[in-house]
């Protein structure tokens, strides 16, 4: 027993020297081998939840922070990754209710507060998010995510002078880690973007994205080669028909949220955010060993999924995620009678405003301009594929043309799922849900033409980009030459 003690302490190490480095797949690995040889471990628990919900595994993260808030219940950190977990799988109720009994344990705990913020500006409550952080004006130099709470509320609030203080506060903020500075970089160039100092704003973002390691970009090539018509055709597809399910594909920053709350906001239909299941099943197994019953199983188990997050009642739900293009062959066998929404943006407007957004690892060739173009054409590629050789019904969808008349591209998008069109799908800036998403601030807004070619007031930076995008960017990037500043 002593042996395996120690065996998983080693384990534990090094799954934090792999955190440390963000290598997740290395993490997780050892982590799994030190909860095998000590279940009852905390510490283990709880940084085994952290990686799973840094790699979009937040649906199983959530059991494994339950477990760990078990064993050590008056552990606020626990409790504060269980609150994300829950808030990624929009289980709002529970998300607060975590993090409240971990103020309760702590009131002062920087991160919980601040995490109480992001769930209420997330769902549009800028005043209940003002009172949160109230709570902190008393404290004795506050943890440095209050400071950047500070900021992220001022900008919502149009109070950019504010937010800017509030950033450089953070960044000489002794106990500020790296992590801590880099999204408050972020922050300020979004602040300086908001006053239209934009030498100034592009110079926080390169700042921010500084010192990444750029990831791997999408490799067309080897997707193509792979998802034939030949291996379309023999892989099974499932007997479970249903046109429940609606796919949102497209680069991050295209629409893709926009374009699931506009549709969101009919009554029949519900969106579950991020999901990133049909990936994992994917990985489980060959597509080339499945079996009609192995589909029939995946699909259950996807539509098992929906009820548990949005219940039974919706007759559309949208699935939408960073990389689904990846996964729309499998999709397509997986449920052959659902409907596809590929947006699209200006290339340019689409890869800088990921350029400008903290994404972490999750989009990890979104900290450089190169890599980003070359991802943008690699997903164009894999598109094209698609559209070639899939039987699903597939819609592109303008950016442009949707925030520019928005009424006619909203019926065509109602439309292509298969119901009739609803007022609410208009108004989706009214509603007081949750939205746990990069565009969380924005689409609470009415539908504004302002981030249209917003690329020409950094043109003077954009060089690598347009060189990896080539004809992407002649084509769809510079028929307009003037910025659309009207809202």
């Amino acid at each position: 027993m002593a042996k395996n003690t120690r065996k998983a302490a080693e384990y534990l190490a090094k799954g934090i020297q792999a955190i440390k480095a963000e290598n997740f797949g290395v993490a997780k690995m050892m982590l799994v081998k030190a909860n095998d040889l000590d279940k009852n471990n905390p510490e283990i628990l709880l940084r085994l939840g952290q990686v799973l919900i840094a790699s979009g595994f937040a649906r199983d993260a959530v059991e494994v922070l339950q477990r760990c808030v078990k064993r050590k219940p008056n552990f606020p950190d626990s409790l504060l990754l269980l609150s994300q977990a829950l808030m990624e799988g929009n289980r709002i109720d529970e998300m607060h209710a975590a993090l409240d009994k971990a103020l309760a344990w702590d009131p002062t705990h920087g991160a919980c507060l601040h995490a109480k913020v992001t769930g209420f500006m997330n769902a549009g409550e800028l005043e209940l998010a003002s009172e949160v952080l109230d709570r902190a004006k008393d404290i004795d130099q506050p943890h440095p995510l209050i400071y950047m709470s500070r900021a992220k509320l001022a900008r919502a609030k149009k109070e950019y002078g504010a937010g800017i203080d509030a950033v450089n506060e953070l960044l000489e903020h002794p106990k500020a880690f790296e992590r801590h500075k880099r999204s408050a970089r972020f922050e300020l160039g979004h602040l300086y973007d908001a006053l239209g100092e934009y030498d100034k704003a592009f110079e926080a973002f390169k700042m921010a994205n500084a010192g990444h390691i750029q990831g791997k970009v999408l490799h067309a090539e080897s997707m193509i080669s792979m998802w034939t018509p030949e291996m379309l055709k023999a892989l099974p597809a499932s007997s479970i028909e249903t046109e429940r399910v609606v796919f949102i594909v497209g680069m991050p920053r295209s629409g893709t949220t926009l374009t699931e709350q506009i549709l969101a906001g009919h009554p029949q239909v519900a969106g579950i955010g991020e999901c990133s299941l049909t990936g994992q099943m994917l990985r489980r197994r060959s597509p080339t060993s499945l079996t009609s019953e192995d589909m029939d199983s995946y699909a259950t188990e996807y539509l098992d999924l929906i009820d548990q997050r949005v219940g039974p009642e919706p007759t559309r739900v949208i699935d939408k995620h960073i990389g689904a293009e990846r996964t729309l062959g499998f999709n397509s066998r997986l449920f052959p009678r659902a409907k596809v929404i590929h947006c699209l943006r200006d290339p340019v407007d689409s890869c800088l405003s990921s350029y400008f957004q903290n994404f972490g690892v999750n989009v990890p060739y979104s900290r450089d301009l190169a890599q980003l173009g070359k991802q943008y054409v690699a997903h164009r590629r894999v598109m094209d594929h698609w559209y070639e050789v899939l039987e699903l019904e597939i819609m592109q969808s303008s950016y442009e043309e949707l925030v520019v008349d928005p009424e006619p591209r909203a019926r065509a998008l109602v439309e292509h799922v298969g119901l009739e069109f609803d007022e609410g799908c208009l108004k989706f800036h009214e509603s007081r849900g949750h939205i746990a998403t990069a565009s969380s601030v924005q689409v609470r807004q009415p539908i504004y033409k302002t981030s249209r070619q917003r690329w020409l007031n950094y043109k003077n930076h954009l060089g690598p980009l347009f060189d990896e995008l080539g004809e992407y960017a002649q084509q769809d990037s510079l028929a307009d030459t003037q910025p659309d500043t009207s809202s």
